[in-house]
């Protein structure tokens, strides 16, 4: 098998999850002798793997394990995993941070950085986003538009984030989604998931080098609950399906999958958008360069615009704006 013993034995755990494996069995699977077995499974303990160990029995891993896993993350993706480098950190100030040095440094596209907790995990126009340890995801994904000699489009790059987070979410756990323009992810009126996508410019060509899609998810419901200033907008996509483990990971998996074909390869994703909009023949308050606006939403164009009608019965196309609220 490749990789290291540590990521094998989890490989093996995780395909026997709640069963019991002798030591002596991992050593003739993995050619190793059962003191490196025994010191990988104590190394895995202390980065916070549930797995049993019981004398004449073997060891298990845990069915409620839910810790982030670039091995489990990988082994249920069938399509893209070779394209894709995971770093996974325990806390971090913010993933899209350290992202961001390492675009600078030249990182390839599809390295993602995912993280258990953010100290300061921040959303549009620098608003804090609750990022507690072990139950969501805070994931960013790097990519190298220079080496792709790709252009910066941000409506296409976030809408295709958010098409994949959504149907990701809708594939693991049969939840309905809906989408708000351009980067919210909503279950039952309640927002479960926002994408901030940031670029940096070049001042030799004055084009984008690299974008970063950043990505927080509320998946199980925080211990503590959420801070009373989001309690009554945020909420969390696992409310209803504390039955399956190791949500985190598939949904990782799931999003990756989707992201690299919306992305990369180009798959039109364009009615499954729309058909999700909940803002499509409502009133809003739209801010759109520091101004409030009230307008009414038209429609969604093919390049994915808010088309709009402003009170005077000025119809206008934008491209960005952060929309507060419905009205209607």
């Amino acid at each position: 098998m490749k990789g290291s013993i540590k990521e094998n034995i989890i490989s093996i755990l995780e395909s026997n999850k709640g069963l019991f494996i002798s030591g002596e069995k991992l050593a003739s699977q993995l050619n190793v002798s059962r003191a490196a077995i025994w010191k990988a499974i104590k190394a895995l303990k202390n980065e916070g793997y549930d797995i049993y160990a019981v004398s004449n029995k073997g060891y298990a891993l845990s069915k409620e394990t839910d810790i982030l896993s670039s091995k489990i993350i990988k082994n249920n993706m069938p399509k893209h995993a070779d394209k894709f480098n995971l770093l996974i950190y325990k806390t971090v100030e913010s993933t899209n941070i350290i992202a961001r040095g390492l675009a600078i440094n030249g990182a390839e596209s599809g390295t993602v950085i995912l993280a258990e907790e953010q100290t300061s995990g921040y959303g549009r126009n620098g608003k804090s986003f609750f990022s507690p340890y072990g139950t969501g995801i805070y994931m960013s994904i790097i990519l190298n538009l220079k080496q792709e000699k790709k252009t910066f489009n941000n409506s296409f790059i976030t809408t295709a984030a958010a098409m994949a987070v959504s149907k990701a979410i809708e594939e693991i756990t049969n939840t309905n989604t809906k989408i708000k323009w351009v980067n919210d992810i909503f279950i039952n009126e309640k927002k479960v998931c926002g994408i901030l996508t940031e670029g940096a410019f070049s001042f030799e060509d004055g084009k984008i080098d690299y974008a970063i899609i950043g990505i927080g998810i509320n998946v199980n419901f925080p211990k503590s609950g959420f801070p009373k200033e989001i309690e009554h907008i945020a909420s969390s996509i696992h409310l209803e399906n504390n039955n399956k483990s190791d949500i985190r990971n598939l949904l990782i998996s799931k999003i990756l999958e989707n992201l690299w074909e919306y992305y990369f390869n180009n798959i039109n994703f364009y009615d499954e958008y729309k058909k999700r909009s909940f803002l499509i023949g409502e009133k809003v308050s739209i801010n759109i360069e520091g101004e409030e606006n009230i307008v009414k939403v038209l429609d969604i164009d093919r390049n994915f615009a808010l088309i709009v009608e402003f009170n005077d019965g000025k119809i206008d196309r934008l491209l960005s704006g952060s929309v507060n609220h419905k009205l209607s």
